[in-house]
């Protein structure tokens, strides 16, 4: 199976049903047969400040008027002509039929959907993580201590796990997209990019994620399949030891990126000043021929996930020569989405 700003709005999310009709309900479809089929009761929320933006929509925190809870809401604005909108809607079905059926402590709990009456937007409403983003921890911290990294890469390895036996690919591996709530918990999110993929072998040709982190074949559009998130996950381990993501040596622009990582040969430039663990861990990753990276299971057994890393202040073992500046990824656009 698989591979190995602010507003002050109230709103009333009436959640979909494959028994309703009209405009303002979403009935999923669920491909693989994988989807948990009831979504929860209506909630009524107020919406609170922007927390997140992406390629996709804004999230905002909100608050459920009868709970108190404190969730997140993914607001999607549809755009365009008839067929661009039934495009977006389609495509945001299909987001929400992978959210509803996946469980798991590593990836960000699905709550409920609602599309407005008028078909102009799309709003996924999910559970809120109070620490954001790793992106923005390293935006206000720069970098972080190998001892913290190996713990994050754990749980990132076994949200993937999950994905990966349940046949999905994430596609979209960032710092951006992995929430760390306060307990240091880390939650896959984002899954926008995500698809569906059979059989370990089947290979998806279409041209999705961002730049900085997306896999050679990927790039080159020569088909892809789960190893292309192994090399996400590389990416991501360049990204919180040194504060910037690979290849913003070379560029800082996304476009020319894009076309380093279809070109290249060799995997991009790792930090140094860690352990000899964490610097196989970044090559097993890296490997530019996908066919020659482990799978999730095999990097679970790596010496970086096993052995423990003591952490020592008065020696500065984290002593990572970062790249020439540490700047706000964010200004910076670098999702990439094609079919």
């Amino acid at each position: 199976m698989g591979c190995g700003t602010s507003t002050n709005q109230l709103k009333t999310v009436t959640s979909p049903s494959s028994k309703s009709s009209g405009p303002s309900k979403v009935t999923t479809s669920d491909p693989a047969g994988k989807a948990a089929s009831i979504d929860p009761p209506s909630i009524h929320y107020k919406v609170g400040n922007l927390i997140g933006e992406g390629a996709y929509g804004k999230v905002f925190e909100c608050l459920n008027i009868e709970s108190g809870e404190i969730l997140a809401v993914k607001h999607v604005d549809l755009s365009g002509d008839k067929n661009t909108v039934i495009r977006e809607i389609t495509s945001l079905k299909q987001e929400i039929s992978l959210l509803r059926g996946l469980k798991h402590k590593n990836i960000v709990k699905y709550i409920t959907t609602q599309v407005a009456d008028d078909m102009k937007s799309v709003d996924i409403i999910m559970e809120y993580v109070p620490g954001g983003s790793v992106r923005q921890l390293l935006n206000r911290f720069h970098k972080l201590h190998e001892k913290t990294v190996q713990k994050y890469t754990l749980q990132i390895l076994q949200g993937l796990e999950y994905l990966h036996f349940k046949g999905i690919i994430h596609r979209d591996i960032k710092c951006a997209n992995l929430l760390v709530d306060n307990e240091g918990i880390v939650k896959l999110s984002d899954f926008g990019a995500s698809k569906y993929i059979e059989d370990s072998i089947e290979m998806n040709k279409s041209l999705k994620g961002s730049p900085y982190w997306i896999a050679p074949e990927v790039a080159l559009r020569s088909g892809h399949s789960c190893a292309a998130d192994i090399w996400s996950v590389g990416c991501v381990l360049i990204e919180m030891l040194t504060g910037n993501p690979p290849w913003s040596d070379i560029s800082k622009n996304a476009k020319e990126v894009l076309k380093i990582v279809a070109n290249t040969k060799y995997p991009p430039k790792l930090p140094s000043g860690v352990s000899p663990a964490c610097i196989e861990f970044m090559d097993m990753c890296l490997k530019v021929d996908y066919r020659q990276r482990p799978t999730i299971i095999q990097l679970l057994t790596t010496k970086f996930i096993t052995d423990e890393i003591v952490y020592v202040p008065e020696n500065e073992i984290q002593a990572i020569d970062p790249y020439d500046e540490v700047y706000n990824i964010e200004d910076i656009p670098m999702t990439v989405y094609k079919d």
